[in-house]
Formats: C-alpha cells, structure tokens, sequence
C-alpha cells in the first residue's frame, strides 16, 4: 500500500470542509498547492478520480462512471472496473487516513464496486461513512444543498445496510431517516422532493411510511404533483379506503385543474392525467367529468406559438405539370393526366430502412383535445416519420393537381355538357351522378371551394362503392337480429388492394380522407363541419380521387363511349 502524501491528505480534507458536493472538492483539491513530487500528483490524480466518478443505481445494482484523469480519450466516460491496481491501493490508502465521513464513504463505496479487498468491511465503512456525514451535511451553510445531499447519504447507507445485512447500521439508517422527514415536514420552505426520496428510502427499509404519506399529502397541497404523489404512497387494500384515496387522487387533479382556466397546456395535462387515473381506478363520474372538460378545451388555448413558413415549391415541378396537361388529346385524356402517379412516399419504405434512421424516428404522440388520453400509435402502426411524411407528399401533389385542374379550365374552358361527357360511366357513375361530380369541377373554378368538397366527397364514395362492387364483398348479410351493412368509406378504401388496386393509391387515399390519427381527414373534417373552408389544394386532392377512380372504371386507355347529354 502506498505511503499517504501529507500535503494531499491536507489539501483533500482542507477542500471538504463544509463543502456538501464531491465535485466542489474536487475543484478545490486540483488547485490546492501541494508537493510537486511524482507521487504527490499520483495521488492526487486518484483521489480526483475518486471524487469526479458518479454513482448510479441502488443495492447490489450499485456502480460508478465517469472521466478518469488522464484518460487520452477525454471526455468518454469510464467504468470504475477500469481504474487500476495502482489506483485502488490509493484509494484504500486514504479510506484508512481521512477523517472527513463524506470523503471516506465514497473511497469505501469505490473499493466495494471495484471489488478490491474485503466487500463487508467496505461496506460497513461505505455505510458508516454516509451515516457520519448526514449531520455534517445538514449543518452546512448552503441548508437546501446540503439537505439534499444528506438524504441521499442516507439511501446509500440504507442500500449497503441492507444488501450486507448490517443490522446495527439499518436500525440506525431508519432511525435517522425517520428523524429527517420530521424535520422537513415541519419545515415551510423545503422541498417535496426531499420527502419523497426519504420515503422511497424508508419504503425500501420496509417501513411503514403511510402516515408521513398521508401528512405529506396534506402539507403540500399547493404543488398537485406532488400531492398525488404522496397520495399515491398511501397503499390500502380494496373497499372505502382504497376509493377515498382514489378520489382524492382524480380530485386533486380536476381542482387543480380548475384552479386556472388559462393554464393552457399545463391544464390540459392535468385533465388527462385526471380521466387517466378515473378510468384506471373505475370512477366513472369523475371520468365523465374531466372528459367533458377536455372536450370544451379550445386547441388555440393551450399557448403553442405556432411557427409556420411557405411552401415555396420550384417553378420547375408546376412547369412539368402544365407541359402534362398541354399533352392531352382532349378534355377527358387531361383530366385522368391528373391521377398518372401518385408520391414516391406512399410506396413501402422497407428496402432502406437507413432513409428514416436518426432522431426522426423518435416516436412522437399526438394530443388528442377531445379525448381522455394522449394518443400513442400501436407498436406495429407505420413509423410517425414516415407518415408525417407520406402527409406532406400529398400536400405537395395538391398544390400540383390544383394548377394542373387551373390549366385544364383554362385550355379548354368546358361548360356543364362537356365535363358530362368526360365523366359519365354507365355503372359507376351515371349520367345523373355525373352532373353533379361536374357541379363540383365548376364549383372549384369559381374558388367556391366549401361547394366543390361538399359535393364531390359522397361522389368519391359512390363511385368506389361501385368499383369494388364485382371484385370484393362489400355487404354484409344480415345474421339474427344482426340487420346487413354496407361498408362506408374507411372499409371501402382498405378493401382496394384486395380489389386490385395499387397499396400506395390506398394508402394515399386513407391518409387523405379517413385517417383520423395523422392523416388530413378531410371527409370527416369537411363533412362533420369540423374545420372551416378547406385550402384550395386540399379540395384538389379531392377531385384527384375522384378522377383516378372514374379513370380505372373507364380503362383510359380504351376510353368506353359516352351518349352526349341533351343540350
């Protein structure tokens, strides 16, 4: 074992003295003057390890990481089974030499992890250690600081005492811990945060911690989050205490809720948390109640800034689009001309899975303001990125279809008669349905756009219903009292590629009609008068179906006749 330098046993306990952190000594000792000699700063070097390594985990789980001095890889964090033999004795040295309890506990701490001489006497002086340094600590200048740093001292002691079985040390942890949480609850100023951990401390101890629970609960009303918390500690089988403590739970939450209407989201939180925790623990009314609430929160009032900035698509992508359009044989060939693709996005992504890696995979929930919870997609739902990104194609391709339907009117400016003819199909859309899918088209000319989507939507509908008609089931028969069903729309397009239609189309249409997760909607939002006046490029995506369906009906290859209507 090494021979301790004096003037670094001096220095090291000048620097602890009513210092409660271990990287405040450690900032001291590394300027402290002491002897120049190469084992001096050996020493020195070690003890700073010692000292900058962080504890992490509880019990036998116990270990440290950090930077060791030295280390040519600076910055890259270090596994305590890395220091060397050299190292440890160092650190056994000074465990036996320093009189500071704080500095001792750790030196004894790191020689149990590291594994170095006997663990149950480094134990009982990692132990020891902490327990002499809990009043030390407490009786510092900076009280909060050293507070904090008390109570932790006593869950490492606690966590030794217990995994070493020293009982003498465990009866003493409890009975400090115990001490301390009187102090504090008679305390106004400090920190429920410093209750909870004496109480997860003392609840690993296995000790009945339900009244200072119960008093924790009440001293901090003020801090909701913190009341709960504590309310929650307060563990009781089923019956009339179990539903008083679940009630003073959700109410906690609701009044705290209530307190501030102008909370924003802060508010909306807590509402969700109160429905969470009412439905878990079946109080149907108090569930009723935060979800009415939830569904009265105007989105506008949860105080987002919301940041947005132009799409500023190059010129080129609309010049191509036109030049598509100026292509066309007549009015009915330019019309399917709009649905020749539909984005890349839409197609499987699983061929490069390295296209989505990086922080964009992070998986991100969506708040659901009329709803009881926040909305997670299932594990096995497509990745949120690519969604988000599948979204973002069609809103590109609207802004094309919109300019490419401009040119159409503009190129061959057809009347009623004429978009008649282009649309008409005898089985799925008849020339009665057709005038009104033409009313639309005129609608959207005339930037009458609400119109043009009310009345193109249920077009949309009919003519897929039709379309899939001679290829998939899409009735039910009636069963018993079981009346028969027609699928609606969601069915209708999921149904698509069994029907023999590209996923991607399918995949583009559900994201843009149905989806109500994070697609656009747009059927339920137009028709459920769920937002205002759709943008114009939306309203094409709309029409787009429309004519991608009717184009698949009338195979615009062999375009089939159409009688010409009656002027």
């Amino acid at each position: 074992m090494p021979q301790v330098e004096p003037s670094v046993l001096g220095a090291l306990m000048e620097a602890a003295k009513e210092t409660v952190s271990y990287e405040a000594i450690a900032v001291v000792l590394a300027a402290a003057d002491i002897d120049t000699t190469t084992a001096a700063a050996q020493q020195r070097d070690a003890l700073l390890a010692a000292l900058r390594l962080r504890l992490s985990g509880t019990g036998k789980a116990q270990g440290f990481t950090g930077t060791f001095p030295g280390d040519p890889l600076k910055g890259r964090s270090a596994s305590l089974p890395e220091g060397t033999a050299a190292r440890l004795e160092i650190w056994s040295a000074y465990a036996d030499a320093v009189n500071t309890p704080f500095v001792r506990g750790r030196l004894h701490h790191l020689l149990l992890a590291a594994g170095h001489g006997r663990k149950h006497d480094h134990a009982r002086g990692a132990a020891a250690g902490y327990l002499d340094a809990a009043p030390l600590l407490l009786a510092a200048p900076r009280r909060f600081a050293g507070l904090r740093r008390a109570s932790e001292c006593l869950r490492w002691a606690g966590d030794l005492a217990r995994t070493f079985n020293l009982k003498d040390l465990h009866k003493r942890v409890t009975e400090d811990m115990v001490a301390l949480v009187e102090r504090v609850l008679a305390d106004t100023e400090d920190d429920p945060g410093i209750v909870d951990g004496l109480l997860e401390g003392l609840r690993v101890q296995r000790y009945d911690i339900r009244d200072f629970a119960e008093r924790a609960a009440r001293r901090y009303t003020g801090d909701v989050y913190a009341r709960v918390g504590f309310l929650k500690l307060l563990k009781a089988e089923p019956g009339p205490r179990r539903t008083d403590i679940d009630i003073q739970i959700v109410s906690a939450l609701l009044d705290a809720a209530d307190a501030d209407v102008n909370a924003g989201f802060r508010r909306h939180l807590l509402l969700t948390q109160a429905a969470t925790e009412a439905r878990d623990r079946g109080l149907s009314e108090l569930r009723v109640r935060a979800e009415m609430a939830l569904q009265n929160t105007d989105p506008d009032s949860l105080g987002w800034t919301r940041i947005r900035c132009g799409l500023a698509l190059p010129r080129a992508l609309f010049n191509g689009a036109r030049a598509h359009i100026d292509a066309a044989a007549d009015l009915r060939d330019a019309l399917w001309r709009t649905t020749a693709d539909v984005h890349q996005a839409m197609r499987e992504q699983a061929d490069d899975a390295r296209v989505q890696e990086g922080l964009l995979r992070i998986p991100r929930t969506r708040i659901n303001t009329a709803g009881p919870v926040q909305v997670t997609p299932p594990v096995d739902a497509d990745d949120n990125q690519a969604v988000e990104l599948q979204v973002l194609a069609l809103d590109i391709l609207g802004h094309l279809t919109a300019h490419q339907l401009d040119h159409i009117h503009e190129r061959f400016a057809p009347d009623e008669a004429e978009l008649i003819s282009a649309l008409a199909h005898d089985t799925v859309l008849p020339q009665p349905r057709a005038r009104t899918l033409a009313h639309a088209f005129r609608y959207f000319w005339l930037e009458e756009l609400d119109a043009a989507a009310c009345i193109a939507l249920p077009q949309v509908e009919q003519i897929l219903r039709q379309l899939l008609r001679p290829r998939v089931p899409i009735v039910s028969a009636p069963k018993g009292q079981t009346p028969g069903t027609v699928d609606q729309l969601g069915s209708l397009i999921r149904s698509m590629p069994a029907a023999g239609f590209p996923a991607d189309w399918s995949r583009a249409l559900e994201l843009l009609l149905v989806d109500p997760d994070r697609g656009m909607n747009l059927r339920n939002k137009i028709c459920h008068g769920l937002i205002d006046t759709p943008p114009k490029h939306h309203v094409a995506l709309i029409l787009q179906a429309a004519l991608y369906l009717l184009s698949h009906a009338h195979d615009h290859r062999t375009p089939a006749p159409v009688t010409q209507p009656a002027p």
